[in-house]
């Protein structure tokens, strides 16, 4: 593997993972202070709620390690991915994700209830990596958007009601953010560059020549462009 690629690799993961050690941080002062850090979440629509909308993806259960846990591996992953394979966008792709995400869990979610976790910009990053491959209509974007289906296809399961326990309204939410971004950002930032054969490339500089005036003169046995002439067009209008 090449150097720069190796480098490229590297810087991927470093946002992610600041980002996942920030949350293990947290969560290891939470149980060994008893901090009670939960009450930090989104509350929705109660005014001192907001301030989980920036706080809430950093908190997680003390019950037990499992929320956490499970939060963990998808967050490295797919944050990775996206400042890999998108990082001139991800920047963005991850604050509306974050933020966004997160009023609309405040506006929308159950009353008298308190949302908290990373996964609401979990399922917006999958969803992100999925719909952009499609919309893009890119061969290789869409391996990513495979690969995120094998890897978290069953997360699917999480966008319905089906443990109360469990914020399905951060989950779906936050995968709506994720199409929504996919499909508004699908002409932007993605790290893969078309790739243009030589005969389009020369195409392309034969019908630039062509408008600038020159004709190109070609080898009558191999049918290659040899060197162009400049043949300026004649008027339409002639005076008597």
């Amino acid at each position: 593997m090449y150097k720069n690629d190796r480098k490229s690799l590297l810087e991927g993961a470093l946002v992610p993972f600041f980002i996942l050690s920030l949350m293990w941080i947290i969560h290891a002062f939470n149980l060994h202070y008893q901090l009670n850090l939960f009450q930090y979440g989104v509350k929705p629509r109660i005014f001192f709620g907001l301030k989980g909308v920036l706080f809430s993806p950093l908190i997680h259960s003390t019950k037990d390690f499992s929320h956490i846990i499970n939060n963990s591996a998808p967050l490295l992953i797919l944050g990775w991915a996206l400042f890999y394979f998108y990082k001139n966008i991800a920047w963005k792709v991850l604050v509306v994700s974050w933020v966004v995400g997160g009023l609309f869990v405040w506006i929308w979610a159950r009353e008298n209830s308190t949302h908290a976790g990373m996964s609401g910009v979990i399922y917006s990053l999958a969803f992100y990596l999925f719909f952009s491959g499609v919309f893009r209509k890119d061969v290789r974007l869409m391996a990513i958007s495979l690969f995120v289906v094998f890897l978290y296809g069953s997360m699917i399961w999480g966008l319905f009601p089906l443990d109360p326990s469990v914020s399905y309204e951060s989950h779906f939410l936050g995968a709506l953010v994720g199409v929504v971004l996919a499909f508004f950002l699908k002409e932007e930032g993605a790290t893969f560059k078309e790739k243009k054969y030589q005969w389009e490339i020369d195409e392309e500089q034969e019908k630039e020549m062509e408008n600038n005036g020159y004709t190109s003169i070609s080898d009558p046995e191999s049918g290659f462009i040899i060197h162009y002439e400049y043949k300026p067009k004649e008027d339409s209008e002639k005076l008597d």
